[in-house]
């Protein structure tokens, strides 16, 4: 037994001494043997160059510019495996050929060392950072940008913690030329996918000044509007988004004119044309609105949301308000300025309240009005909510009924009340007193303010029909040991609004159908009285 544990102590000493060996001999080719440029261009596309490139950076028998050359040839080294690896061997880590995780080169060397070598690089990453990137092929396509390699190789330098870049001004000149790099050909190199460090990501690192000059790119032929617009929010400083501002609003403004829309008309009509297909002045005139309606709502609106600026908010506001234009469009301009309405603007409060109070502002476009209004204090809203209690259309009454009741606590609830329809000779639909009784009973009131049920409970008697209305849809889908609540005003014959077909404000419910044998089966009963309601609506859903 120990004659075996010697012969494999024996063993395991002549590998280690055979590998020394080895390792010494590798050394010794690297270091020891004279080092010329053409071997370190040479080594950018062998097996083992990486090491040797990096032996040579690290190693201080070589001179300053050959280090730097080594340095370089890491950077331009081309994909292995489709990878570019050289920031790993010359700025993060890497693994050598035993499979040991080893510090970038730079990492190894010492600070005044380091700062040798990386200033002997700037200038040569500098004037790679200048080119331009290349034109597009005929198809579209993006050609590979040579200058990537050196862009995310100063990125890295420049971000790594600890710094690599110790000196300020080389540090302020690598700086100017990624902004420099990020500014021109900026819609090409933010599509192009072979960088290690996306340009967005790069320019959230360099600040406001890498995107000063995205604003002067806003026409109608930038195709990333988006990725421009939120860099300029992201990124941008007062200044910058201002332009943009501007800018986004001339381009709508662009969108909306007859030259736009005629040039615009040409190039669907050579389209057609080209395609085989036929189509009259009314077709051609569909196609360019819909173009329009893409680029203005699915383009512009959105950029302006994201970059706001009293330009972009006045276009908006305007837009919305223009009965002139198509429904959708007006909808999502007001969409669009979600977050930016100046509360402390009395303007921006008024322009909403215009637009919510038209009475012949289309549903959908008064909705989002309302949820503008919304954003404001309700200290503001709540006053200029009330004086359209009275409009002409019932549901404008309800959702404007709906955000003031959102706005206040259980001790508001009788001011609320007092503005309700009198009595059912205003068109009151069904659903509205219901939803106002759902949302006093959700109210959670803070301590020393009544409970809901306590202040609702009066109003059962009201002789004001919406505040009575309001009291019984408290009870709606409610306890069943409620009943006997609300079960005596089944014989109240207070009559009903009376509603055009128009008007959308009926009054039925779903009773079981008369001499059905399935006690499913339901039809519809229009009601007339509040008692109807009571009985046939009321109590029944609150058996569930």
């Amino acid at each position: 037994m120990g004659g075996t544990m010697r012969q494999r102590a024996f063993g395991n000493w002549r590998r280690s001494a055979v590998l020394a060996v080895g390792l010494t001999t590798f050394a010794g080719s690297t270091v020891g043997c004279r080092v010329a440029e053409s071997d370190v261009k040479r080594w950018e596309t062998t097996q083992h160059g990486p090491y040797k490139l990096v032996a040579v950076v690290t190693h201080d028998k070589y001179g300053w510019d050959l280090r730097t050359d080594a340095a370089l040839s890491l950077i331009r080294m081309p994909p292995r495996g489709g990878v570019r690896q050289g920031i790993g061997f010359l700025v993060d880590k890497y693994k050598d050929d035993e499979g040991q995780t080893r510090e970038g080169a730079l990492n190894q060397l010492g600070e005044e060392a380091r700062r040798q070598v990386v200033d002997r690089m700037a200038p040569e990453l500098i004037n790679q950072l200048k080119t331009p990137p290349p034109a597009r092929t005929p198809e579209g396509r993006l050609p590979p940008d040579p200058t990537i390699a050196y862009k995310d190789a100063a990125f890295a330098m420049l971000t790594h913690e600890p710094p690599l870049v110790s000196n300020e001004a080389t540090r302020a000149q690598l700086k100017d030329a990624l902004i420099h790099w990020a500014q021109t050909g900026f819609e090409d190199r933010i599509e192009n996918g072979a960088q290690q460090f996306g340009l967005e990501q790069m320019m959230h690192w360099l600040g406001p000044e890498s995107v000063r000059t995205l604003p002067g790119i806003i026409n109608e032929n930038t195709a990333r509007l988006d990725r421009i617009a939120g860099l300029v929010n992201d990124v941008g400083d007062d200044q910058a988004k201002q332009k943009a501002s501007e800018a986004l609003v001339a381009l709508a403004t662009r969108y909306t004119s007859k030259d736009w829309l005629d040039a615009q008309t040409k190039v669907v009509k050579d389209s057609n044309a080209k395609n085989n297909i036929k189509a009259d002045d009314n077709q051609v005139a569909g196609q360019v609105d819909k173009i329009q309606e893409r680029r203005l709502t699915e383009e512009v609106f959105p950029a302006m949301k994201k970059v706001g600026g009293r330009p972009a908010i006045d276009y908006l506001f305007s837009y919305a308000a223009n009965g002139q234009n198509p429904a959708e469009r007006r909808k999502l301009a007001l969409a669009a300025l979600e977050g930016r309405v100046d509360k402390n603007n009395p303007a921006d409060l008024d322009r909403v309240f215009a637009i919510a109070k038209n009475d012949d502002t289309p549903d959908a476009v008064r909705d989002v009005a309302f949820a503008r209004l919304g954003e404001f204090p309700k200290e503001q809203i709540v006053p200029k909510l009330y004086t359209i209690f009275d409009a002409k259309h019932w549901k404008v009454r309800w959702v404007a009924a709906s955000l003031v009741l959102k706005t206040m606590s259980t001790k508001q609830v009788h001011e609320f009340m007092s503005h309700l329809p009198k009595t059912p000779a205003t068109k009151m639909g069904m659903t509205e007193p219901l939803s106002y009784g759902e949302l006093i009973r959700k109210m959670e009131p803070a301590n020393g303010e009544p409970k809901p049920r306590d202040v609702i409970m009066p109003y059962l008697g009201s002789k004001e029909f919406g505040a009575k209305m309001t009291a019984l849809g408290f009870f709606w889908e409610g306890k069943k040991a409620d009943h006997g609540i609300v079960e005596p005003y089944s014989a109240d014959k207070t009559a009903l609004p009376k509603c055009d077909k128009e008007d959308d404000c009926s009054w039925q419910c779903d009773v079981p159908k008369a001499g059905s044998k399935d006690p499913k089966e339901t039809e519809p009963k229009e009601l007339t009285t509040v008692g109807e309601f009571v009985k046939f609506c009321l109590v029944p859903s609150m058996e569930k």
